[in-house]
């Protein structure tokens, strides 16, 4: 009995496997690094060896799986994203087993596999440091075109309007920019004796930031703005019409739903103009003149579509 207690007592003092042995790093909770890590238990022995490195991609609706161990070249592979977290982190962790010889590349049955691609890594200029866990930034070129319509308020009430742009979401990892252009309709305001109509066209130039990705996508973006304010008056003796150039701040959340190459997504955004600027109806020498400030901060609802381009 003391020999069985002595016995149950060390098993229960030697830590359990809980992840493979291979580094696997991932940019997304869909696959995370942790489920593939577990399914690569099932198929290698201790999860694969110590050395093996590993890094998922989730870039748009394809998944980059790239796996590095010391003297050999470095495999790429690029697969279709698609599927649930589950079905992902299964096939990444397949193909994964496959290059580490662990079964037999013609026995992996994952559907829509592309052929291995095979990167040769360049001679490094001094010894590699084996301690070195660091991984270099990846960058993607995907660019997406799109528009949508918006919805607007401000001080001088409700508006709509029409909105562009052109961007690189996931330029490095997973920042990006956004180059967005976009007009209201005509803005209309009592000053004096007549009415002063107000058009602004904007263009804002955006960083953009994921901060969440599993079937839908959250990424926030911040930029400055500028404004192109365009002023003419109606039912005033004399008209005296004037433009302006204004600067201003863009701060925004968007809620993006991924097809294939395209995005579909929901924004809500808020412009601050800090500079102000007012509209003046001179009433002649008996009156004092009557000067009106224009709202320093609007906030705006967005839906729209991008389609990938490059």
């Amino acid at each position: 009995m003391k020999t069985f207690t002595a016995i149950a007592l060390i098993a229960t003092m030697m830590p359990l496997p809980s992840l493979a042995a291979a580094r696997v790093s991932s940019n997304s909770n869909c696959p995370s690094s942790d489920a593939i890590s577990l399914r690569l238990l099932g198929l290698l022995a201790a999860g694969g060896p110590e050395s093996a490195s590993v890094r998922v991609r989730i870039e748009g609706e394809s998944m980059r799986i790239e796996v590095s161990t010391p003297g050999e070249e470095s495999r790429q592979r690029t697969a279709p994203a698609t599927g649930d977290c589950d079905s992902l982190a299964e096939m990444a962790a397949f193909i994964i087993a496959a290059w580490l010889d662990a079964m037999p590349v013609g026995s992996v049955r994952t559907p829509g596999v592309p052929p291995r691609e095979v990167r040769y890594k360049p001679k490094p200029g001094r010894r590699a440091d084996p301690f070195d866990e660091s991984e270099p930034l990846t960058f993607s070129t995907r660019t997406l075109l799109g528009g949508g319509a918006f919805g607007l308020g401000d001080g001088l009430g409700a508006s709509a309007g029409l909105a562009a742009m052109i961007g690189m979401p996931n330029l490095i990892e997973n920042v990006g920019w956004m180059l967005e252009g976009s007009m209201s309709l005509s803005r209309q305001m009592t000053v004096g004796l007549g009415t002063a109509h107000i058009r602004r066209p904007t263009f804002a130039l955006l960083a953009t930031f994921e901060l969440y990705r599993k079937r839908w996508l959250v990424r926030a973006q911040v930029g400055p703005a500028l404004g192109y304010l365009q002023v003419h008056g109606t039912g005033y003796y004399a008209n005296e019409s004037d433009t302006s150039v204004m600067w201003g701040a863009d701060v925004g959340l968007s809620l993006v739903r991924p097809w294939k190459r395209h995005e579909m997504w929901l924004r809500l955004d808020a412009i601050a103009w800090p500079q102000g600027r007012s509209i003046l109806s001179q009433q002649g020498p008996a009156s004092p003149n009557i000067t009106v400030p224009l709202p320093s901060l609007e906030v705006r609802s967005v839906l729209g579509f991008s389609f990938g381009i490059l």
